[in-house]
């Protein structure tokens, strides 16, 4: 993970250690600290379908990399409701097309979190949309559609597509950028239903320094999650979460 970052931005002081820039920058944080639930459901599904956000074991992966723990911040904010939630969305399928960017790996397996969120949340439909038409699919509670999230039409015709439904739970997991993020973000966030949660995965260090200065002036409820692993060094470990 990045220590430190030196990037001219006009609203923030940038010259410090990244942990310093966080509490400079906003006014409030907390920390939490917890042990690993070795009996996490929302884990083991992660486990069973081959979705690096989150696993039990440090067996082989389908993936080249060390699962991401954001199987247990979801577990701890919908664990005790996940019956209640009726819809789901995902921005990103996990490609194996290698040629692709942002590819989980030739053995990554598409659609692993769609079929994670279908099983955790049982009464809930799950809407899934990627770049990469090859891998879309439909099965049991899941449907998926194209999307190019860098292009605001593309998003918009996601929305027609989909129709008039709210979601109680929506992630970012697609391309990885700032301006990506963004451009999902203000696409799609009238989406969301009130008490939801927007997630955006896998954000770098010095991309959170960005959304730090994109929301100074944006009437949002925003906080950045660095999650980590025991001593583990995971690099994109952290999401930008908003709440309706």
């Amino acid at each position: 993970m990045t220590d430190c970052v030196d990037i001219p931005y006009r609203r923030l002081n940038l010259r410090a250690p990244i942990r310093e820039i966080l509490i400079e920058n906003t006014h409030r944080r907390y920390e939490v600290f917890y042990n690993a639930n070795k009996a996490s459901f929302l884990n083991g599904l992660c486990e069973a379908h081959g979705s690096d956000k989150g696993g039990l074991t440090a067996g082989e992966k389908p993936y080249p990399w060390l699962p991401h723990n954001y199987a247990d911040y979801i577990e701890r904010h919908f664990g005790h409701c996940r019956e209640h939630v009726r819809n789901v969305f995902e921005c990103g399928l996990g490609t194996n097309n290698p040629d692709l960017v942002s590819s989980m790996g030739e053995r990554g397996r598409p659609g692993a979190s769609l079929r994670v969120w279908r099983d955790y949340f049982p009464n809930a439909r799950v809407v899934g949309a990627d770049v990469d038409r090859d891998i879309l699919f439909a099965e049991d509670r899941i449907v998926t559609h194209h999307v190019d999230q860098t292009d605001a039409a593309s998003v918009a015709a996601l929305w027609d597509a989909v129709g008039e439904v709210e979601f109680d739970l929506m992630i970012d997991d697609g391309l990885h950028t700032f301006e990506a993020g963004v451009s999902l973000l203000e696409g799609s966030l009238h989406k969301l239903k009130a008490g939801g949660i927007y997630i955006i995965e896998d954000v770098a260090m010095e991309t959170i320094v960005r959304f730090l200065d994109y929301f100074q002036d944006k009437p949002l409820n925003y906080e950045v999650v660095t999650l980590y692993r025991g001593k583990h060094r995971l690099g994109d470990n952290s999401m930008v979460v908003i709440r309706a």
